[in-house]
């Protein structure tokens, strides 16, 4: 080889070193702002939706509110199941309209993610939640949605331990119902009169108090429905009382200044009327008082009660009545609904009482209306009263007529 031509071969070579210790120190350069890059997103601190939960929580009817949380709610729902937590804490919420605008970001983080493979759900913050029986029920039952595609078989474990759960009580109560008809089936006496007695205690749906002392007294273990919804089933009862129209929840007669049992009144059509004792039999203490003071319309009948409690506290009267009913509890009227041509429906009226230790008096009214436009529809007139705790349980009384 000439010496030209080595001279050409060794810059040639040399430019090639050059060049790829340029490429070299360009790559590691790329690489360390890589690193960088990575180093400071590290450093950054994970989202926090507490700024734009507080202005959806802001929210009011009317559209109070609402441009503001618009942005929030777009902004919360860029993010993933991380925000998830904190989201489902604000659903716990009395206000309606802030719970739906956090519904709409749920169900939109939900969706999008279901749809990818790999999402790190917080399924043991879903299991806490959804077991908090102080929580509102309907994000409850949202995530227990979820759960379901999550974990198909965690809600048949989970929803028999829900028996004293509001929410999910009418749920667990079925479950343990049809656990002990499968029992009676296997002829399991012992299993089936196990389920039904956990069934009864449980229950508060009417219809489920019935069915599981149904149950109970076919298997010989006694049931007091009674007892157990705390029923008023021991009255005196003194009507009708003439109202013409729809006269009789305003018009105020004797009974309602003092309640004297042996008293004489003038009612319907000059005729004399007097109270009269009466024990309800209905299986949910429902009085026909068609059938006890005479079939009528326009009028007014009163039910009397003293019922005895161990101590003083906070409970609930829940009634109803055809037509309508006002209640006085010891000489204090406590609930008044002037509505007509309701039907008597179980539990169709709330309202929270004081009972006092001791002796209480109870005082209803209970309207008849007119007769319905439609002759074929009957004129019923009828009453129903408990007394029970927030729960529905029926409260420990004693009737003292």
């Amino acid at each position: 080889m000439s010496g030209g031509a080595r001279r050409g071969q060794e810059a040639f070579a040399e430019r090639e070193s050059k060049s790829k210790a340029s490429c070299e120190e360009i790559d590691m350069k790329w690489i360390a702002g890589c690193l960088m890059l990575v180093g400071l997103a590290a450093l950054d601190p994970p989202f926090d939706p507490a700024t734009e939960l507080a202005v959806i929580a802001k929210t009011g009817p009317l559209g109070e509110g609402s441009a503001a949380a618009k942005v929030a709610r777009d902004e919360l729902a860029k993010h993933g199941v991380e925000v998830l937590p904190k989201l489902l804490v604000a659903m716990d919420t009395s206000n309606a309209v802030a719970a739906n605008w956090y519904r709409t970001v749920y169900e939109e983080i939900v969706a999008r993610e279901l749809a990818r493979d790999g999402t790190k759900w917080p399924v043991e913050f879903f299991k806490e939640y959804i077991s908090d029986a102080k929580r509102v029920g309907r994000p409850r039952r949202l995530v227990l949605g979820l759960l379901d595609k999550l974990e198909p078989m965690f809600r048949e474990k989970w929803l028999p331990t829900r028996l004293n759960d509001a929410e999910f009580r009418y749920e667990a109560v079925g479950l343990a119902l049809a656990a002990g008809d499968r029992a009676v089936k296997d002829k399991d006496q012992i299993v089936a009169k196990a389920e039904f007695r956990k069934a009864f205690e449980a229950a508060r749906d009417s219809t489920q108090v019935t069915q599981a002392a149904a149950k109970l007294k076919s298997l010989g273990e006694p049931a007091d429905v009674v007892r157990h919804l705390g029923l008023v089933t021991e009255w005196w009862l003194v009507g009708p009382f003439d109202a013409p129209q729809k006269t009789g929840f305003a018009k105020v007669f004797e009974p309602e200044g003092k309640v004297e049992l042996q008293a004489k009144y003038r009612g319907q059509d000059g005729a004399e009327i007097a109270w009269k004792r009466h024990h309800e039999t209905d299986t949910l203490g429902q009085l026909d008082l068609n059938k006890q003071l005479g079939t009528t319309r326009e009028a007014v009948g009163y039910a009397y009660s003293e019922i005895d409690v161990p101590r003083e506290q906070a409970a609930q009267v829940r009634c109803g009545a055809d037509d309508n009913c006002s209640v006085w509890l010891n000489g204090q009227k406590v609930f008044g609904r002037d509505q007509w041509l309701n039907g008597t429906r179980f539990d169709r009226f709330i309202t929270p009482i004081q009972l006092k230790a001791g002796r209480n008096t109870l005082l209803v009214k209970a309207c008849q209306g007119p007769q319905h436009k439609d002759p074929e529809v009957p004129n019923n007139w009828s009453l129903q009263l408990r007394l029970c705790d927030e729960q529905g349980r029926g409260i420990e009384f004693k009737t003292s007529l």
